[in-house]
């Protein structure tokens, strides 16, 4: 199924759409997690083929950040341990559940909608940086990991504005966390995919990766800091919260 409506939609139509993704979101330092899978939602694609190509392309993506991130000495690791070390599981539990075509659209479309919003409203506060709770991160790291493997979504899009809230250190230190919360995520999530339910719906799209991984480059060494971050949130929220809505409303 997902071979045909690939050859009826146009190889060139989704890697053109999947590698300006990348280009606009890696310039301004996201993943693009949401948009692959707004994308294939709106193709129609099933669920699975949705969780394990928009993992994979998140990785990708994320990937290439997070090797700039290092090389910068933006990684915090008192802040990304309990995060990542506890999204670890919650991820390799959510890869694994298989849920219903309606439950999937609801909790996706949950998902997505919460998304939409967070995209939407700048939560970058001034103010005085202060110090969390490990035990807050652990939870906060095991919930949203669950999430990123269910939905397919790395998780970062949610974890980012979380932090921003609780002023835990620069914006750039928090991008840098987001970051590697989504490569974890998507790794442990396309692992868990593809060893319940095998590679075969990923090799049947192996031009997305490679169409995001020419995008992602581009965008983190040439393109970084042209495109406004707030301005591809922003446009993006639109997006997905347009995909949400048609998701919840059937």
């Amino acid at each position: 199924m997902g071979k045909r409506r690939w050859r009826r939609w146009g190889v060139g139509i989704l890697v053109g759409a999947f590698f300006l993704i990348a280009l606009c979101y890696a310039s301004a330092g996201f993943g693009g997690g949401s948009s692959y899978t707004a994308l294939l939602l709106l193709r129609g694609e099933e669920h699975e083929v949705i969780r394990m190509v928009s993992l994979a392309c998140n990785l990708v993506v994320a990937g290439i950040g997070g090797w700039m991130s290092v090389r910068a000495q933006r990684v915090r690791g008192r802040l990304m341990g309990p995060l990542l070390l506890s999204s670890i599981p919650g991820t390799y539990l959510g890869a694994g559940i298989t849920l219903g075509g309606a439950a999937f659209e609801v909790v996706l479309g949950s998902a997505l909608l919460v998304a939409g919003v967070l995209l939407l409203l700048n939560f970058r506060r001034a103010g005085e940086e202060g110090s969390v709770s490990p035990v807050v991160l652990v939870v906060l790291g095991a919930g949203l990991g669950l999430l990123a493997g269910v939905t397919g979504i790395g998780g970062g899009i949610y974890l980012v504005p979380v932090l921003h809230l609780l002023r835990v250190g620069p914006a750039k230190e928090v991008a840098a966390v987001g970051t590697w919360f989504i490569i974890v995520n998507s790794g442990v999530g396309l692992v868990t995919v593809g060893w319940h339910g095998g590679m075969v719906p990923l090799l049947d799209f192996a031009w997305l990766p490679a169409a995001v991984a020419a995008g992602g480059l581009m965008g983190a060494r040439i393109l970084q800091g042209v495109f406004d971050g707030a301005w591809v949130c922003r446009v993006t929220g639109i997006l997905v919260l347009g995909v949400a809505l048609r998701v919840l409303l059937g």
